[in-house]
């Protein structure tokens, strides 16, 4: 268990960090962010439009990164195709809910249907950005599935180990802070 001022830089800048890459450019005005950040520049010609292609490709790696990151942060990975508890390594700084007060980790039998997203989330981000892979038969990592996973993932953490502090993910997150 980190100590309550560890806690407190935890929830109001790195998982916040995580949620803001993991959400840019998505409609998320029905998640507990209830916003929606789909800003494009005016591309005056080629050299611009190029520049924003790479800024979005770039958005979209992050946002895989990101997600997987706030899965196995919420204790979630998939092992032999079925959800499996993601474990922290012995001797490991490795950070999990469950290191926070109110934190425990997702429930992956009373909550299977969610769980199911979670892990197979996690395999797609896996295998479409940390892990090259030949076959592009992974799990939708589509702006769609990502929203959705990631709907679960912040109400989860809101009604667990924010609210426990007393805070609001959604004022930790869309601040300039």
């Amino acid at each position: 268990m980190m100590d309550h001022e560890e806690q407190n830089e935890w929830l109001v800048k790195h998982i916040p960090h995580r949620v803001r890459a993991a959400t840019a450019r998505l409609p998320m005005e029905k998640s507990p962010l209830q916003v929606q950040a789909l800003i494009d520049p005016k591309c005056r010609d080629e050299k611009d439009k190029i520049y924003w292609r790479c800024a979005t490709d770039s958005i979209w790696e992050g946002r895989l990164a990101a997600t997987r990151w706030l899965i196995e942060f919420v204790g979630v990975k998939q092992k032999n195709g079925q959800p499996s508890e993601c474990r922290k390594k012995t001797e490991s700084n490795d950070v999990r809910i469950s290191d926070f007060d109110g934190g425990k980790l997702f429930d992956l039998h009373n909550n299977l249907e969610d769980a199911e997203c979670l892990a197979n989330m996690w395999k797609g981000c896996s295998q479409a950005s940390s892990h090259a892979t030949n076959a592009y038969n992974h799990p939708s990592t589509r702006d769609e599935a990502v929203r959705n996973v990631l709907i679960i993932i912040l109400n989860y953490l809101d009604e667990t180990i924010y609210e426990k502090a007393g805070k609001n993910l959604k004022d930790c997150v869309l601040t300039l802070d």
